[in-house]
């Protein structure tokens, strides 16, 4: 059995693992994606802050000036003081995603209209998500999230020590030749970082495939079915202003910090609010969410996240685990490192692949 896990470790990671390898960089530069962007693109945070700010009537306003002839999809909720807001429309035909206007939560002012996926770190979420290849290319990652996990079980088979050698099998020896660093760093950084490694490659697998992931969730835990959201009575009175609609969605959730206006797209549609409260996994993301007429301001639908059943909650925290953000800057620094171990282990198992290939093929001498 350690001879099969041997021989699939080897030859799986030599065809897969360049592939792996550029799926983890990327997503190490992701781990702190919206700090990259508002550095790599200072004009989206140039504003000055204010005790006056702006309201969401207002912020809709100067983006739907922005781009004429569109309708705002939804308001992302500045993520942090300094940071602007982000209202997104509809991508042209055959763009790879939304209009982003980012917009000062102070005075309204249009900072940025941006493509997503086009600008730097968006072309790298695509690129981490999707390889630049669309629904394709991201069936081809969930399966890197598969194999990954192959990886994992497979090398902690052949790293498993026999008899009484457990220290060695967690240290490096340093004054052996190079052939033996190498192994040796391969094997204990792969069976250190192992945990974060199972916790990314089983998330990301959720996160491609979320349907056939909750189908086995709900075979060990307890999980509630998708409710409806309910859709706005036309009466005939004005829909109501995105201020109002906050202004009633609060009163669902008063501790929560709102994350996202979703705006009615449509005559019947109705308002869609996303709140984060206290012990939420996902700091940059709400969980929590009501919907509500966009006429009568009636509540349609709340999903309250402390109160959902363990498969929803387990659920919940895959994308915060996988991108680190469940646990903090700390996890945030854990993933980052771990998104690099691909590449390390990569490249010193293939330098030792190679070095007992050439000892394989070297001629040997005959003495006659």
């Amino acid at each position: 059995m350690r001879k099969i896990f041997f021989t699939l470790h080897k030859y799986a990671g030599l065809t897969l693992g360049l592939l792996l390898t550029m799926i983890g960089a990327t997503g190490s530069l992701l781990v702190f994606d919206h700090a990259l962007d508002e550095k790599l693109a200072p004009e989206t945070v140039d504003f000055s802050p204010s005790d006056s700010p702006a309201t969401f009537t207002e912020i809709v306003a100067a983006a739907r000036a922005a781009v004429p002839g569109s309708t705002p999809q939804r308001v992302h909720i500045a993520r942090a003081e300094g940071s602007p807001h982000v209202v997104r429309f509809p991508g042209p035909e055959g763009a790879p995603g939304p209009i982003e206007v980012s917009v000062s939560p102070t005075e309204a002012r249009v900072l940025a209209v941006r493509g997503w996926g086009e600008y730097t770190m968006s072309w790298i979420y695509r690129l981490h998500y999707t390889l630049l290849a669309g629904n394709t290319g991201k069936t081809v990652v969930g399966f890197m999230g598969l194999a990954l996990l192959i990886f994992c079980i497979s090398g902690l088979v052949i790293w498993w020590p026999r008899g009484r050698r457990w220290k060695r099998a967690f240290t490096i020896k340093r004054d052996g030749n190079r052939f033996r660093f190498y192994f040796d760093l391969h094997k204990v950084c792969g069976i250190y970082l192992l945990p974060v490694l199972l916790m990314i490659a089983f998330s990301g697998v959720s996160i491609v495939f979320p349907l056939q992931v909750e189908k086995l969730v709900s075979w060990m835990m307890p999980l509630e079915p998708r409710g409806s959201w309910g859709q706005s009575q036309i009466t005939g009175a004005p829909p109501l202003d995105p201020d109002s609609a906050v202004a009633i969605g609060r009163k669902i959730f008063p501790q929560g910090e709102l994350k996202r206006i979703y705006l009615p797209q449509s005559a019947a549609d109705s308002y869609g609010l996303t709140f984060r409260q206290e012990g939420e996994p996902w700091r940059n993301h709400g969980a929590s969410f009501v919907r509500l007429d966009q006429y009568s301001g009636e509540i349609l639908m709340v999903h309250d996240v402390t109160k959902i059943a363990a498969g929803n909650q387990f659920l919940t925290w895959q994308f915060p685990l996988h991108n680190g953000d469940a646990l903090g800057l700390i996890g945030r620094l854990l993933v980052l490192i771990t998104g690099l171990a691909p590449g390390l282990l990569f490249f010193t198992g293939f330098y030792l692949w190679w070095k007992k290939h050439q000892l394989a093929n070297r001629p040997t001498s005959v003495v006659g």
